[in-house]
């Protein structure tokens, strides 16, 4: 099991056997803990794994040494492997469309599974742009505030990418207060729009920004139509 793609696959497939508490592939099981060993000899969990793989007719044994083995390792399931996640991401981009509307855009942002970053999703906007970075990894999405503060700075991209940042300096969203530049964070349990302009501060929890802002000048903020 030398190839890594094949590898990815058979802990797909295994996670999906525990997750759906269905029974576990033993030969794949016992290849998954022999590959870890290889490396890792002193990895108890590989080496319950690949016991139990050839213990017969013992499946809660099999199953449990499993799902340990798929802890210690650190494995993220994937989008197609865990759906709740991408459902995650869909739900903290509503919130960040409600930051839109009340800074005047308009456009419209949707998420999707580009082919320039396998595995992952972005914010795509009106204009078809994507932000920057990586886009968001599965393992962005394991928990709702995770997921928020990705979806916010994918979008953050994106957007800026469409109001033409780099020619125009417009930035998104603006502090209302400073007039410069914010960026999504976790702060005490909450995704936040943070500011950083002098010793920095919140200016809006993210999808709490509030609806009678309007940038420096006092004019409403506006995007092209989608």
């Amino acid at each position: 099991m030398d190839d890594r793609s094949e590898l990815e696959r058979c802990l797909d497939a295994l996670y999906v056997a525990v997750r759906d508490s269905a029974t576990v592939d033993r030969q794949a099981a016992f290849d998954i803990a022999m590959n870890e060993l290889e490396y890792q000899p002193l990895h108890a969990e590989a080496r319950e794994l690949a016991e139990a793989s050839v213990a017969d007719d013992d499946e809660t044994r099999l199953a449990s040494a499993a799902a340990a083995f798929l802890d210690a390792y650190g494995y993220e399931p994937g989008f197609e492997q865990a759906p709740e996640r991408f459902a995650r991401l869909e739900r903290a981009l509503d919130a960040v469309r409600a930051d839109m509307r009340a800074t005047g855009l308009t456009g419209e942002v949707r998420l999707v599974r580009p082919d320039w970053t396998p595995g992952n999703a972005a914010v795509e906007t009106w204009s078809g742009d994507q932000g920057w970075t990586g886009g968001i990894f599965f393992s962005d999405a394991a928990d709702d505030l995770s997921a928020l503060v990705a979806v916010a700075e994918q979008a953050r991209q994106a957007i800026m990418e469409s109001l033409q940042y780099q020619s125009t300096g417009r930035v998104w969203p603006a502090c209302p207060s400073h007039g410069a530049g914010t960026s999504p964070t976790a702060h005490h349990g909450t995704g936040v729009w943070w500011c950083n302009e002098g010793d920095g501060h919140v200016s809006a929890e993210i999808g709490n920004w509030t609806a009678s802002y309007a940038p420096p000048g006092g004019t409403p903020a506006t995007g092209p139509t989608a």
